[in-house]
C-alpha cells in the first residue's frame, strides 16, 4: 500500500518529465557556455524547476479530477485512488512557496523570470487552460522559459544558440499539447475547455500538430549549415546525431495522422518524450566535442 502510495504520488507530480526540464535547463547552461564544472546557482535553479514542475502538475491533476474522470484517464493517480485530492493541492501550495524563496537566491534577471512565471503556470491550472491560445501556447512557453533560465543564471545574457533553441523549444511543446489535446477532447467538450481539437475536430488538429512537427524537422539541423554557433557549423557528429530525431518524427507524423485514438496518442508522448531528450543529447554533444 506504502508503495503504491509514493508510485502514485510520483506520477502525480511527472518526475519523468520534471527532470526532463531539469535536463534542458542544464543543457542551456553548456550551450551558453555559462556551466563548467559544479556551480551552485545551477543546483538552485535544478530545484526551481524540478519543484515548480512537480507543483504545476499537482495542481493540474487536482483541477482537472473530473475531467479525468470524464476521459478515463487511468494514467491519472487522483483518477485510480493512488493519491488523494488533498495531497495534490498541498502539493502544490508548497512547492509554489519554496519556488519563490529559491528564486531568491539567484541573480534579479532570474529571479525576475521565476517569479513571473510560476504564477502564469498555476493560473493557466486554475481557469486559463480553458481558453484556446492560453492553453497550448502557455505549456509551450515554460519550454522556453525553462531554457532561458539557464542561460541567465550567470550573466543575464541569452546567446543567439540559446534563442534559437528556446525556439525550437516552444514549437515542439506547441505541437506536443497540441497532439496530446487530442486525447481528451471528450471531457473538454463537456467541461466546454477550448483547444484544437474541440474547436476544428480531431482530423485538423492532428495535421497542425503535424505541421509545427515538420517545422522542428527544418529547424533541428540548420545549425549544421547556418552559422548561428561556431561550434555546430559543419560538425558532421551533430549532423548525424540530429538527424536521428529528425528521422523518429517522421513515424510519429505517419502514426499521428493515421491514428488519432486516445490509446495511441498517450503511446505517442512516450515516443514524443523520447524524441526530444535525444535531440536536447545531440546538440549537447554537438557543442562538447
Amino acid at each position: 500500500m506504502f508503495k503504491d502510495k509514493i508510485f502514485g504520488f510520483l506520477k502525480l507530480i511527472r518526475l519523468g518529465v520534471s527532470l526532463f526540464g531539469c535536463i534542458g535547463l542544464l543543457v542551456s547552461g553548456v550551450l551558453a557556455e555559462d556551466l563548467k564544472g559544479f556551480q551552485i546557482d545551477y543546483l538552485i535553479a535544478f530545484f526551481i524547476v524540478l519543484i515548480s514542475a512537480s507543483g504545476a502538475f499537482a495542481l493540474n491533476d487536482y483541477y482537472d479530477y473530473e475531467l479525468d474522470k470524464i476521459n478515463n484517464r487511468k494514467d491519472r493517480p487522483l483518477v485510480i485512488g493512488l493519491v488523494s485530492r488533498k495531497i495534490a493541492l498541498i502539493t502544490a501550495i508548497i512547492s509554489f512557496i519554496i519556488v519563490i524563496l529559491l528564486s531568491m537566491l539567484l541573480n534579479i534577471a532570474s529571479t525576475i523570470l521565476v517569479v513571473i512565471s510560476l504564477p502564469i503556470f498555476y493560473v493557466y491550472s486554475i481557469g486559463l487552460k480553458k481558453k484556446l491560445l492560453f492553453k497550448n501556447f502557455l505549456i509551450a512557453f515554460s519550454y522556453l522559459s525553462t531554457i532561458f533560465l539557464g542561460s541567465l543564471i550567470m550573466d543575464s545574457y541569452l546567446e543567439p544558440l540559446i534563442i534559437y533553441f528556446a525556439v525550437m523549444g516552444f514549437i515542439v511543446g506547441l505541437a506536443n499539447e497540441i497532439m496530446l489535446d487530442i486525447a481528451d477532447v471528450k471531457g473538454d467538450k463537456e467541461q466546454e475547455i477550448s483547444t484544437f481539437s474541440t474547436k476544428f475536430g480531431i482530423k485538423p488538429a492532428a495535421q497542425i500538430s503535424t505541421s509545427l512537427y515538420i517545422i522542428i524537422m527544418v529547424l533541428d539541423p540548420l545549425p549544421f549549415i547556418v552559422k548561428i554557433d561556431e561550434r555546430l557549423y559543419l560538425d558532421y557528429i551533430f549532423l548525424i546525431l540530429i538527424l536521428i530525431p529528425v528521422i523518429c518524427y517522421t513515424l510519429l507524423m505517419r502514426s499521428l495522422l493515421r491514428n488519432q485514438t486516445t490509446e495511441n496518442i498517450l503511446k505517442l508522448r512516450t515516443l514524443v518524450f523520447l524524441i526530444m531528450q535525444f535531440g536536447t543529447i545531440s546538440y549537447l554533444i554537438g557543442v562538447i566535442i
